[in-house]
């Protein structure tokens, strides 16, 4: 036991150093007359290639009335397009052994395909089709929407954490289009309608409204010509104006209370944050990142050691900060009381508020910081092991108006952070005027 977990220290301190040691991959960036930005990054570890075409609309870029809008398109666009109608685009994919995915979020759309190298032409070829001639029916269209009201009913309202999730979002977010849900309110999914579906597509769907990203088994001669082939002939078209989603700066306490049927009680907390792209100083979004690790984002952080592993009134606990945003963003702590428990979500509150303000007034020990920073520079280390992730995290900080390059800063940035630095960021930030918070109790017990 003692050499495996010597074994497991070692290559903690490892991983970060062999980072350092390996060259970067080379990156490329062109933009086509059109304005489709394209950004390449070789990577000839092994013959595949990830492409990713990401539009610059989302559920944040909706108004009332409009929610889910980005993500019923995305579901549209493969029902059919000039060369390929029927629906056959994913059948055409699959035949080549071409991986494809679509995911809508609240600042994108993205079209995401893993192939071969040699099959790269033909996914671009359809990438291409599907912005400049996507069509459906009003048959299809019925269809899809009750496809997509399923997808609600299955993932978010049959899932009381998902559930959750988006209601502390519709007070966490007062005054900007975050607190939209990416699927859409159930009865915007009723109305939706092919005017509305297709006056969308014409809005946004263009290519100077697009970063196309490839990584991979490819050269920036090779890449550059499927992409001159393919979009080069698409028209630029005028955009809408958008306006980054902005939040108040004083928002005050809100709370909300769900009475659903849950075995074990559960509560949300969120604080009101800046986000990388909304920070007056990138350093700040970056200590709020390390503050999140500190928290409750492994099974060392404060939180989960304290009132998870040490005094079991937690069955589960996790945090999350949304670091890339076009607008600000929050910072959330999840929660579940163990059911071996009474205490009620109020309760567990209190005892959380209590690790934040020992947090702000006792320091971390340099080895608790330190431990931190290198999980998170570790989790980016493995997560570029995967070509389709540094494509991902390309097209996000490109889609939200960040250069593809930010995180590069990140490791620096994280290394000069002090504990000092911490207890001033839980001070300005973890405070009741920029907090929100979901509360669902367990069901009373009924008596005989």
């Amino acid at each position: 036991m003692k050499s495996s977990l010597l074994f497991r220290w070692l290559i903690t301190l490892w991983l970060p150093a062999t980072a350092c040691a390996h060259a970067a991959p080379v990156t490329h960036t062109f933009t086509l007359d059109n304005g489709l930005k394209v950004i390449v990054r070789e990577d000839h570890r092994a013959p595949v290639v990830a492409s990713q075409l990401w539009y610059k609309v989302g559920a944040s870029y909706e108004q009332e009335g409009q929610t889910g809008l980005s993500h019923a398109l995305e579901h549209m666009v493969f029902k059919g397009s000039s060369k390929l109608p029927r629906g056959e685009a994913l059948k055409v994919l699959e035949s080549l052994g071409v991986s494809a995915n679509a995911i809508t979020r609240p600042d994108a759309t993205l079209y995401t395909q893993l192939q071969a190298t040699n099959r790269l032409a033909v996914s671009l070829e359809i990438l291409a089709d599907q912005m400049v001639s996507a069509r459906w029916s009003d048959a299809q269209l019925n269809i899809e929407r009750l496809i997509i009201q399923r997808e609600r009913r299955s993932t978010v309202d049959s899932n009381l954490w998902n559930l959750l999730n988006e209601r502390v979002k519709t007070i966490g977010h007062v005054a900007s289009t975050y607190k939209n849900p990416v699927l859409g309110w159930m009865h915007d999914i009723n109305r939706l309608n092919n005017p509305l579906l297709m006056q969308w597509y014409q809005d946004w769907y263009a290519p100077n409204n697009a970063v196309l990203v490839i990584v991979g088994d490819v050269t920036l001669e090779q890449a550059k010509a499927l992409v001159t082939q393919q979009f080069g002939a698409i028209a630029a078209r005028p955009l809408p104006t958008v306006k980054r989603p902005i939040e108040l700066t004083h928002l005050g306490r809100r709370g909300l209370h769900l009475r659903l049927p849950s075995p074990n009680a559960k509560l949300v907390m969120a604080f009101n944050v800046p986000s990388l792209n909304t920070a007056q100083d990138p350093q700040t979004a970056f200590g709020l990142l390390l503050l999140n690790e500190l928290l409750a984002s492994s099974d060392s952080s404060l939180i989960k050691a304290s009132l998870m592993h040490q005094q079991g009134v937690l069955a589960g606990t996790y945090s999350h900060y949304d670091l890339l945003n076009r607008g600000d963003g929050l910072l959330r702590i999840w929660a579940e009381i163990s059911p071996s428990r009474t205490e009620s979500p109020e309760a567990v509150e209190a005892l959380i508020w209590t690790q934040l303000k020992a947090l702000k007034t006792t320091p971390v020990s340099a080895q608790t910081l330190d431990r931190a920073k290198r999980r998170i520079i570790t989790k980016r280390l493995y997560a570029h092991d995967q070509i389709e992730k540094q494509a991902s995290e390309i097209g996000e900080l490109e889609s939200i108006g960040l250069p593809w390059s930010t995180l590069d800063a990140q490791e620096q940035a994280l290394q000069t952070l002090t504990p000092a630095d911490i207890q001033q960021l839980a001070t300005t930030y973890l405070t009741e005027n920029r907090f929100s918070a979901a509360y669902m109790p367990r069901p009373e017990k009924k008596h005989d």
